[in-house]
């Protein structure tokens, strides 16, 4: 993802954990049966994450504590990602993960014409988090508002800040200034706006500067026209065809995790921190905000008539796939081969899970 927080400073000084976790993650066992404390046998699912075990994954956490995935007769073994760990492309495709749970769609959707048979299945994002962040005394509230100025961002955000203006019928007209993942040089007023994770970059105008929510401004990329689902659920279309039930009980699962974290944010927050990524030097204040900041992207019209993790084709192939190419982006597949969302009708085939 190209302009997420390296969640928050603190974890440059994690990097060598981060480097022994995905290690240890990817020479994990790769068998495909163990047994629970009752001596039945489990099917071990392997999930390649898209970033560090923090609370980005709060919903899974809970559902693994809980035994979710147990009672579905699974055996999750998560694939830590991060800076120092291989794409969810390169370890579904490689053979190392059954499924990736991949935060960027558009590297998704890219990875898929350069021979990827990859099928996504559900998504834990109804949008990405992906936004401009701008100070409440000079606001970015659209895209007119970013004509003439100095947009700061991460390398390779800058053909989606000139989408935003392609969608709406103008060519780009602003100023950009490549940036790190600190909002240092927009606090300085280097520039107007600052490309930013919504459930992150916020949390240092909070944490560092004493901000409160009404001295800035965060507006999403969707909002900006350029909508993506976000943490996109796939595995190989091979992978989907021979171990359905198994991935159809880790939806469910992960469903039922999802929406416990909904009604206890600290909950998966504190997983995060003493369990699952006790060894990254989390913060327990950080992760329980970053957590409640992340629920409403997990929630949409869509979710509420059909529950979590559902995607719409057409709107995938329709709003998203005309972003993306007003971002430049080529050669996308077309989403009838992409998807398979059959698996969720099933796992919803009784009514709403709880």
């Amino acid at each position: 993802m190209t302009h997420r927080s390296r969640s928050v400073r603190r974890m440059a000084a994690a990097g060598a954990a981060l480097a022994l976790a995905g290690g240890l993650s990817a020479c994990s066992s790769a068998s495909t049966s163990a047994s629970d404390a009752s001596g039945e046998e489990l099917t071990t699912l392997r999930v390649a994450l898209g970033w560090i075990t923090n609370v980005e994954w709060a919903g899974f956490w809970i559902a693994d504590d809980a035994g979710y995935y147990a009672e579905e007769g699974l055996e999750i073994e998560w694939l830590a990602g991060g800076p120092n760990a291989p794409t969810t492309m390169a370890s579904v495709a490689a053979g190392d993960a059954d499924l990736g749970v991949e935060p960027s769609m558009q590297n998704w959707l890219q990875s898929i014409p350069q021979g990827n048979d990859f099928v996504g299945v559900g998504t834990v994002y109804q949008d990405t988090p992906s936004a401009l962040l701008s100070l409440a005394e000079d606001p970015v509230e659209s895209v007119e508002d970013m004509k003439g100025a100095t947009i700061l961002g991460q390398e390779g955000t800058q053909p989606l800040i000139d989408a935003m203006f392609r969608v709406g019928g103008d060519e780009p007209d602003y100023e950009f200034v490549p940036v790190g993942f600190d909002v240092a040089p927009l606090v300085e007023g280097q520039g107007k706006a600052y490309t930013a994770y919504a459930t992150n970059q916020p949390i240092m105008l909070e944490e560092t500067y004493g901000m409160s929510a009404d001295d800035y401004v965060t507006l999403t990329y969707a909002e900006l026209g350029l909508p993506q689902y976000g943490n996109v659920i796939y595995g190989d279309s091979s992978t989907i065809e021979e171990q359905s039930e198994a991935i159809e009980g880790f939806l469910r699962a992960s469903i039922r995790g999802w929406l416990e974290n909904e009604e206890d944010p600290d909950l998966g927050a504190q997983l995060a921190v003493e369990k699952y990524g006790a060894d990254l030097g989390l913060d327990l204040t950080q992760q329980t905000r970053e957590n409640e900041l992340q629920i409403p992207f997990l929630q949409s019209e869509l979710t509420e008539e059909k529950g979590l993790f559902w995607i719409d084709p057409e709107r995938l192939a329709g709003p998203m796939y005309e972003g993306l190419e007003a971002a430049g982006v080529t050669d996308l597949p077309e989403v009838e081969d992409i998807l398979d969302l059959s698996l969720l009708e099933k796992v919803y085939a009784d009514g709403p899970l709880s």
